[in-house]
């Protein structure tokens, strides 16, 4: 069994067992009512909400890409709307590769540029994600102690990966030259030096103060918009809970992230909701209503998204398989 195969098994499985603890002493009838309690009026805000986050990402990217090359902002948001599309229908994230390949089809950067692009983003990402978390567990009394000792864990994560990236931009070429590149043979030691090369080439906003922190301040009017989504789902069923069950909400479903994901998240996102609405008192059909219908817009609203970017990008869901093929037998660098 392949590593994909297994992967794509496990989660599935774990979404599997995250329904049943979501659905478990739930009757249909229940659910039904509390469905029922939504207004859909709010839906709205909620759908121009999702539809905001993806421009925001691409024009936080077009920023990350700045150094390397101006891409126009209306091709980022292509290329945007058909990875998150492949990452949420695709199990154990797969479609994580779709935003560097694409990108280097449809512009000058490299596949290794965009790489090295990404991991300075998922570090901000992780320092957005750490800030808010430490915002909700001050605003919130009465935390279970895990949630308070599980919140050490991205904490940490994050500042082992500002750590890695610091020692890769500072180190990273010199480090490879002594102690893999000459151990290799030529062949394959001029390729991934190519490639180290092109890695650190992504990171290109390292030394420009002024461009990291347009880019932080962003990501985090990025991060808050999902807070926000979480907040106006909350007033459309009428919940009587303070705004920083939002944040809780959102910081519930960032321990979700953690796991294999089924396609849409679907499983943890609502086991999720309901231990994050439970610390408030929210009833657990209530609780599960609110995570299928949260979860709904935010993953229709990509798909959309996504399909009316695919005929743009120039490809089909197809070319993702043979994509993933042309990046493992190809040079590193391209």
């Amino acid at each position: 069994m392949s590593s994909t195969t297994r992967n794509v098994l496990l989660s599935l499985g774990i979404a599997a067992a995250f329904l049943f603890l979501a659905f478990r002493s739930v009757s249909l009838d229940e659910l039904g009512g509390a469905l029922a309690k939504f207004d859909p009026w709010y839906l709205i805000p909620a759908v121009l909400i999702s539809f905001l986050l993806q421009i925001f990402r691409s024009y936080r990217w077009q920023l990350e890409l700045s150094p390397l090359e101006h891409v126009p902002l209306g091709r980022i948001w292509v290329v945007t709307s058909v990875a998150y599309m492949a990452i949420n229908l695709l199990p154990a994230r797969l479609g994580e590769f779709v935003r560097p390949w694409l990108m280097s089809r449809r512009s000058g950067v490299t596949f290794s540029n965009v790489v090295g692009n990404l991991v300075v983003e998922k570090t901000m990402d992780s320092l957005c994600i750490v800030f808010y978390i430490l915002v909700g567990l001050l605003t919130t009394t009465d935390l279970p102690e895990w949630v308070r000792t599980g919140a050490t864990v991205p904490a940490t994560a994050a500042a082992v990966l500002v750590v890695l990236v610091i020692l890769l931009w500072t180190k990273g070429e010199p480090f490879f030259d002594r102690w893999v590149i000459r151990y290799l043979p030529e062949r394959f030691g001029d390729g991934l030096k190519r490639f180290v090369r092109a890695l650190l080439d992504g990171m290109q906003i390292l030394p420009n103060p002024r461009l990291v922190t347009g880019v932080f301040l962003v990501s985090l009017a990025l991060w808050f918009l999902p807070i926000l989504s979480s907040w106006i789902a909350i007033l459309a069923f009428s919940f009587d809970v303070p705004f920083n069950a939002a944040l809780i909400v959102f910081i519930f479903i960032g321990f979700g992230t953690a796991l294999p994901q089924a396609p849409g998240m679907i499983g943890t996102y609502q086991y999720a909701c309901i231990l994050a609405l439970g610390l408030f008192g929210v009833e657990k059909a209530d609780a599960l209503a609110y995570g299928i219908v949260l979860n709904g817009i935010q993953l229709i609203t990509l798909v959309l998204q996504g399909v009316v970017a695919l005929p743009l990008a120039g490809v089909t869901l197809a070319d993702f398989r043979r994509a993933q093929e042309e990046i493992g037998s190809s040079d590193p660098q391209g």
